[in-house]
C-alpha cells in the first residue's frame, strides 16, 4: 500500500544543465506518471504484488493520465481523491547520470486526513509512505503523520522523507517514530544532522532498520545498532539510460524483500536489482507489460 504524492513527470532531455542565464535546447520531452511512493507501488507491482495506493489528483487531464497509469499497472485507485485545482507536476531535466527536478505540488498539498481510508490501509502488510511538498498548506503533511501514528503498531511502515529532510531534524522526529524502515540516499541523511553516522546514531532509537543509499557505492544498512554496508552490481556507464526513481525502485525491491521474509542484507540486494532495472530505462517506473523476475 503506497500513501504519497502524485506528480506527472514532465521529463525533459538535455545535452547539459543550464548555468545562469543560459539557454539549453531540449532534445527530447517525455510525460509520465510519477512521485516518489507511488513509482515504489508501481515497481511492485510490477514485481508481482498486489497494491493500491491512497493520494489525491486534481480534476484535469493530468488526474486522467496518473489514474489511467496506476490501472495499467494494476494498481487498485480506488482511494485516489479527485480534488479540484490542478494535479502535481514535477519538472525534471536530465542530463545524463545528472538530473535536476523542480515540483509544482497542485491539490497533493490539500489531501485531508479524513480523505485517507484507514480502514483500507488495515488491509495491507505494508504502507510504504513519501514526502509532500506542503508549500500552500501542511494539510497533507498533517494527513501523513497522523495516518502513519495511526497503523504503526498494526502494519509495517516504510517511509521515504526525500525533500522533508529540508525541514530538519525536529519536524521530521514524529514521522521516524511511526516508522519502521526509513529510505535514505547520502544526501538526504548528512542534510539531517550534517554527518551520516550521527544520523545513523539518532535513528537508530527510533526505527528498527534504516537504509542509506548511495549510487554506485556500498548501501548502508542499520538495523537497531548493528551496521553493514552491501555493495550494489556495477552499471555499465553506457547502460544508463535515466537515472531518474532509481531510489524508488530500490525501495520497491527493499520491500518486496521484507514481504518475503528475508534477512536485510538480501532486501538490499533485491533493492540494488530492482534499480539497475530503473538505471536502464526511460523514466521513474517498469513498461507496463511483463514481470521483472
Amino acid at each position: 500500500m503506497g500513501l504519497g504524492a502524485l506528480n506527472v513527470d514532465e521529463l525533459l532531455y538535455i545535452p547539459r544543465m543550464p548555468e545562469r542565464d543560459d539557454s539549453v535546447p531540449v532534445e527530447r520531452r517525455v510525460r509520465r506518471g510519477g512521485g516518489s511512493a507511488a513509482n515504489t507501488i508501481c515497481w511492485l507491482a510490477h514485481l508481482g504484488r498486489e497494491v493500491g495506493f491512497v493520494g489525491k489528483v486534481g480534476s484535469d487531464d493530468a488526474g486522467d493520465l496518473l489514474l489511467r497509469e496506476f490501472e495499467e499497472y494494476g494498481v487498485d485507485t480506488s482511494r485516489v481523491v479527485r480534488g479540484d485545482g490542478h494535479s502535481g507536476t514535477a519538472f525534471c531535466l536530465v542530463s545524463g547520470d545528472d538530473r535536476r527536478i523542480l515540483v509544482d505540488p497542485g491539490v497533493n498539498d490539500e489531501l485531508r486526513p479524513d480523505e485517507v481510508d484507514l480502514d483500507y490501509i488495515r488491509e495491507a502488510r505494508v504502507l510504504h509512505t513519501s514526502s509532500f511538498i506542503g508549500l500552500r498548506s501542511e494539510t497533507s503533511l498533517e494527513a501523513l503523520k497522523r495516518t502513519m501514528k495511526a497503523v504503526a503498531d498494526e502494519l509495517m511502515v516504510t517511509f521515504s522523507p526525500a525533500t522533508m529532510v529540508l525541514r530538519g531534524w525536529s519536524y521530521l522526529e514524529p514521522y521516524f517514530e511511526a516508522a519502521d524502515v526509513v529510505f535514505l540516499n547520502e544526501t538526504e541523511a548528512v542534510h539531517l544532522t550534517g554527518d551520516i553516522e550521527e544520523t545513523l546514531n539518532r535513528l537508530a532509537e527510533l526505527v528498527e532498520v534504516t537504509v542509506v543509499t548511495r549510487g554506485p557505492d556500498p548501501t548502508i544498512v542499520q538495523e537497531g545498532t548493528e551496521t553493514s554496508e552491501v555493495a550494489p552490481e556495477p552499471v555499465p556507464e553506457d547502460d544508463i539510460v535515466d537515472p531518474t526513481g532509481a531510489g524508488d525502485a530500490f525501495a520497491a525491491g527493499f520491500i518486496e524483500g521484507i514481504l518475503r521474509g528475508e534477512p536485510a542484507d538480501r532486501c538490499c540486494e533485491r533493492g540494488h536489482a530492482v534499480a539497475a532495472e530503473c538505471l536502464r530505462i526511460e523514466g521513474c517506473r517498469p513498461p507496463t507489460e511483463g514481470r521483472s523476475e
